[in-house]
């Protein structure tokens, strides 16, 4: 299925910066830190996908796995208080190694987007309310924190909810981005992720159907990473001409534990000419800690190509045992 590759201006990073709400915005510094770090993409993510599926179609398997930092999160960050979803979470994935940070996108009251799992900033913030009833300004009146402890770096700053403009500054030309949609305006997301000019490394997550259809009307070109609950849902993408949808994700529990519900899912989905990604959280994650590497095992006899987790760290040290790295 051949697609239009659309080639736009590179836009200078320091654009991305630029807005109208004053009230995080100059301290972007000091949510960055010091760390300098190489350009890490090589390639625009959906060609790298169709790379990928052409790859696997001649030699039948995958050399490596991408592994994914759940909403930026790292071992290190976890252990040293580093909120999801902000930008030293985002440094920091990109230092380990991750090859993609997925992050929580919802609007506020007043149109921004901004970095939250949740519908409350209850959890990541010392301030409470639903980030849809406040303004950023609002917001900003708060810190960010993990774990009910308010987040400092070393040089004891606090750090402000990001934007999503702010989010994929930090992210540019450093590591690709899955960006996991919270009632969310499809065009104007898309248009977005091209102001920012982050469309060649960027894909949106989704598990509504229509959604994913609204991104690909909006531009051709923008990867969409669909939910999908069996590799033959597949054929309603491939049916409706969406090309950006080449890379599924499907439920951690067909592969895991002692009963796995679908251990082929991975394989399947290479069948139908697509990438697979599942996630390695909670337990399954966390079991890595205490050594026991069996989950991670079970992912990599899955045969899928992306695995989303908390401790990137880990999950790398062990590909890079079995040489898929």
């Amino acid at each position: 299925m051949k697609r239009i590759l659309i080639l736009l201006p590179v836009i200078l990073s320091a654009f991305l910066m630029i807005s109208c709400m004053s009230c995080s915005r100059g301290n972007d510094e000091g949510n960055r830190g010091e760390q300098i770090v190489e350009p890490k993409p090589e390639m625009n993510l959906l060609d790298l996908f169709y790379s990928l599926v052409d790859e696997q179609k001649e030699t039948g398997t995958r050399s490596k796995v991408f592994v994914v930092a759940h909403r930026a999160n790292t071992l290190e960050g976890i252990q040293n208080n580093v909120p999801d979803n902000s930008i030293p979470a985002i440094d920091l994935a990109v230092k380990h190694g991750a090859d993609m940070v997925e992050l929580d996108v919802r609007t506020t009251a007043d149109g921004v987007f901004v970095m939250a799992h949740d519908a409350t900033i209850d959890h990541f913030t010392n301030g409470t309310g639903n980030v849809a009833d406040m303004t950023y300004e609002e917001i900003c009146q708060y810190d960010m924190q993990k774990g009910g402890v308010v987040y400092r770096d070393a040089e004891g700053n606090t750090i402000k909810v990001p934007t999503l403009a702010q989010a994929l500054a930090a992210c540019k030309d450093r590591i690709y981005v899955n960006i996991d949609t919270k009632d969310i305006n499809a065009r104007l997301l898309v248009d977005a992720v091209k102001e920012a000019g982050m469309q060649d490394q960027v894909m949106i997550y989704t598990g509504d159907r229509s959604f994913a259809e609204s991104c690909q009307k909006v531009d051709i070109n923008v990867a969409v990473h669909p939910y999908i609950y069996s590799a033959d849902d597949i054929d309603y993408f491939r049916n409706t001409g969406m090309t950006g949808a080449v890379l599924f994700q499907y439920g951690n529990t067909c592969i895991y534990g002692d009963n796995p519900t679908d251990p082929e899912m991975g394989r399947q989905i290479r069948a139908k000419g697509a990438l697979s990604y599942t996630n390695l959280l909670n337990e399954y994650d966390t079991a890595m800690l205490n050594g026991d590497y069996g989950y991670v095992r079970q992912f990599v006899d899955s045969e899928s190509d992306f695995v989303q987790t908390d401790y990137c760290e880990k999950v790398i040290e062990y590909l890079e045992l079995v040489d898929l790295r």
